[in-house]
């Protein structure tokens, strides 16, 4: 039953991913957290999203701003250096607190800051700050959205721009905890029912978003993100308290 579970969380969260770029990836981690170990989670995670953000690199590949690619990379893989260095893995408690406190922090950061990564320079630090977060708690949506918000991309744009850094990401923090990754207690038949329930999701969303408009889009998700990470703050704190 849990496995199953996890399968159709997995198909839902890629559905809200798809619709919105957010929120999914995010309620989804902290879903597998409550039945595997933080290696498993983030691995099992990552192997979900990468296919999950695959599917929509696909759907909008002619809407890719391929010059946000090159910078943010450079930062990814530096940032994978320094986590190969250090070799260090969350707690579940250290897990759930993260997950509750980055969307918080996304969303009160001011939009005057003009985090536009268009520009190469913001788009290092979306690097960065992005990867490290993905790192820690193998998720980071909402600070990616800071980093979108002042741009001038369309939905579609949004969508597919996201969707490759994503994907890149997730690879990136799959093999670093895949390695760490000793006792694997998921069952192998799992990755591949996650990868379809994730293509599935996508493909269903993807019918949705043509029907939106760009002031919905960045809206939509912005009240839900906040509402998850209050509850997975309590969940954290409960986690390192007991």
């Amino acid at each position: 039953m849990i496995y199953a579970f996890l399968i159709f969380a997995s198909l839902l969260m890629a559905i809200i991913s798809g619709l919105f770029s957010m929120a999914g990836g995010l309620v989804l981690i902290g879903l597998y957290a409550f039945f595997l170990s933080v290696p498993a989670t983030i691995v099992l995670h990552g192997v979900t999203q990468t296919f999950s953000n695959g599917a929509r690199v696909w759907i909008y590949r002619s809407h890719i701003k391929w010059s946000v690619l090159l910078p943010y990379s450079i930062a990814a893989i530096t940032v994978l250096m320094v986590f190969w260095f250090i070799s260090f893995v969350p707690t579940t408690g250290l897990l759930f607190l993260l997950i509750g406190t980055i969307p918080i922090i996304a969303l009160s950061l001011p939009k005057t800051l003009h985090l536009d990564v268009q520009k190469k320079p913001i788009a290092v630090l979306c690097g960065l700050v992005v990867k490290t977060a993905q790192m820690l708690l193998g998720v980071a949506g909402p600070l990616f959205d800071v980093f979108y918000v002042n741009s001038r991309l369309t939905r579609q744009e949004i969508l597919g721009t996201k969707a490759i850094t994503q994907t890149l990401g997730h690879i990136i923090k799959v093999s670093y905890y895949g390695a760490l990754l000793v006792a694997m207690e998921i069952l192998n038949w799992l990755f591949p029912a996650v990868t379809i329930a994730a293509l599935l999701g996508n493909a269903l969303a993807a019918k949705f978003v043509e029907k939106m408009i760009d002031t919905q889009f960045r809206m939509a998700g912005r009240y839900l993100i906040f509402l998850i990470g209050v509850v997975f703050l309590i969940k954290g704190r409960y986690e390192l308290w007991r």
